[in-house]
């Protein structure tokens, strides 16, 4: 394994070669995430990728590059760009912006390059002018919805007030899985205490709740649109003494189940990255064999808000992720066994 760091181009470059028993040459794999971690859901999309690609027995030669900052589109249409230049079988992208990144798809089209775009399900508009080999996803805003009835159902009423927490302005995915909790919510005559913008980033989620619950000392429960702005929320509150203000996240990944296992955080979807790692990995390798595949690959989403849903709704690989996995292994239905 081979990784470097680029900060001024790139946030985060990393090369695998991964071998095979097959002599073949290996396929050369691009991936252009908004972010890299192993612990976040596209750090847990290349793991099942890489570890589909093994058990497929079909070499490949793993790129990915990641932007400085999840906001930063520009610096995401460049990677592609360099991936192209790269001269790599696939690209693999999670965009950033749905239709930021068509520039970036257009090129890939361009150059012959079949692209797949992931944490999206919708394929893009005729007039969008992409060809898209495949999409591995959900819908963000149906989230939103299962986060927005499931808390009308467990925690709010009419009249309560919540705070809302979005990424930048105009950001597409934030707007769908927050604007439409948003809407449901007023609906039913819940209150909207405030809405800000924290980047997709915990430090600034973390920064602004106190002197928003300060502002807002009546705020029943804060929507945050990802994993890492629900943990700055929630670790801000607990430095309070703040224990009555539900925090409700978006991406379920191991440090904010483990928030959600510690009583920290409310409830998250989840969605099983490591799957639809898996599914791309399946159609790239049908794919460079000739072979026809499916343009859409679903995930389903759950709503994980408790220790019992953590334990039989999160697949074992998500859980040995967790900092509680020692506790949470002698609980797990088969403990023992």
């Amino acid at each position: 394994m081979k990784t470097t760091l680029t900060g001024l181009a790139f946030g985060l470059s990393l090369t695998v070669a991964a071998t095979s028993a097959v002599a073949q040459e290996p396929l050369k794999i691009g991936f252009a995430p908004p972010v890299y971690d192993t612990l976040d859901y596209f750090g847990q999309f290349a793991a099942g990728f890489q570890g589909e690609m093994d058990k497929l027995g079909v070499p490949i030669e793993f790129t990915a590059r990641a932007s400085a900052s999840e906001a930063n589109v520009q610096q995401q249409l460049d990677i592609v760009d360099d991936l192209i230049t790269l001269g790599v079988d696939y690209i693999v992208v999670g965009p950033i912006d749905y239709f930021g990144i068509v520039p970036a798809l257009q090129a890939a089209n361009e150059a012959n390059i079949p692209v797949i775009v992931i944490n999206h399900l919708d394929v893009h508009p005729d007039d969008a002018k992409v060809d898209v080999l495949a999409y591995s996803g959900y819908s963000h805003a149906e989230g939103g919805q299962v986060t927005a009835e499931w808390a009308l159902e467990n925690v709010l009423t009419g009249g309560d007030k919540v705070g809302l927490m979005f990424a930048e302005p105009g950001n597409q995915i934030s707007e769908q899985r927050v604007g439409s909790a948003r809407d449901i919510w007023k609906d039913a005559g819940v209150e909207i205490g405030f809405e800000h913008y924290a980047y997709w980033e915990q430090a600034k989620a973390f920064d602004a709740t106190e002197r928003l619950i300060i502002a807002n000392p009546d705020i029943k429960a804060i929507y945050a649109g990802n994993s890492s702005m629900a943990m700055g929320v929630a670790v801000a509150l607990d430095g309070m003494g703040e224990t009555d203000v539900s925090v409700f996240g978006f991406g379920a990944v191991p440090p904010e189940l483990d928030m959600i296992w510690e009583g920290k955080i409310r409830g998250s979807i989840f969605r099983d990255s490591q799957s639809s790692g898996r599914y791309i990995a399946e159609a790239i390798a049908s794919h460079s064999k000739g072979e026809e595949i499916d343009q859409q690959y679903p995930l389903d989403m759950v709503m994980v808000s408790s220790r019992e849903d953590i334990l039989t709704k999160v697949p074992e690989d998500a859980l040995r992720l967790m900092e509680n996995w020692s506790d949470i292994e002698k609980e797990l239905p088969n403990a023992g066994k």
